[in-house]
């Protein structure tokens, strides 16, 4: 979101120079896919699952049918922040996207995707190498062994590749119907795991576990969360603590 780049941490680092105990996982994050080009508040890309994805050298890297899309994005947008060539990602899909029943509904960038009618096209418009773009779609066609039929974009379909690595579990189709699409896509921090520890009252606690006086806290500065984020809760316990501190705090 526009407002992140001035969300330094400088509440936690009162709250833990005030006596504050730390809570969460420090190491953890939760991040997105979001379209490089956009400018939008969290432009997310989530259709992912019914393509592939590349890295600049325009090979894959994960299963992108591991699972339901917010079992697997979290990891992915981590993956593509810290491990890719140049922190970023390019998923590639056909034609086929545009019959999936409110597809759009996966997409939050205001910016329309590359468009070409040729793999290679395509490739030169994203920057990526058009043989290696070319073997790595060649031998994901050629591993897909299930029934274009069986397709179901609502649930995991068992549609799988044959032989593959990495694998494809779910959703995997030939791209071959032209025209093919991309969306460039980078890893966005949305908020760390990490914070200060608080009870069910949004009160601060102390190290020892005891109420530090005077001090409530909700939202993303508290540390709730480890390894991974329960979805749709971020902004929801956010509206439930902050109602609750406030209210703590005025009866003070």
């Amino acid at each position: 979101s526009p407002g992140t780049h001035y969300n330094g941490g400088d509440g936690i680092a009162m709250a833990l120079a005030a006596g504050a105990a730390k809570s969460g996982d420090w190491n953890g994050m939760h991040a997105e896919p979001v379209d490089a080009r956009a400018t939008a508040s969290a432009p997310v890309v989530l259709v992912y699952p019914f393509g592939i994805v590349v890295d600049k050298t325009g090979r894959r890297f994960f299963d992108e049918g591991a699972g339901l899309v917010h079992e697997t994005w979290e990891w992915f947008a981590r993956e593509i922040h810290f491990n890719r060539p140049g922190a970023i990602a390019y998923a590639i899909l056909d034609s086929r996207l545009l019959g999936i029943a409110d597809y759009k509904r996966a997409i939050r960038s205001e910016v329309e995707p590359f468009r070409a009618d040729t793999l290679s096209g395509l490739a030169g418009l994203i920057g990526v190498d058009a043989a290696a773009l070319g073997e790595t779609i060649a031998a994901y066609n050629a591993a897909c062994v299930g029934t274009p039929d069986a397709f179901d974009a609502t649930r995991c379909d068992g549609l799988h590749t044959h032989g593959l690595a990495p694998p494809k579990s779910n959703w995997a189709r030939a791209i071959a119907s032209p025209p093919y699409l991309a969306w460039p896509l980078v890893g966005a921090i949305a908020y760390t795991f990490g914070g200060i520890a608080t009870d069910e009252h949004a009160r601060v606690l102390r190290p020892d576990g005891t109420v530090l006086p005077g001090l409530y806290a909700a939202g993303e500065i508290t540390g709730h969360f480890y390894e991974a984020a329960p979805n749709s809760v971020a902004v929801l316990r956010a509206l439930v603590f902050g109602r609750i501190a406030g209210r703590q705090a005025v009866a003070i």
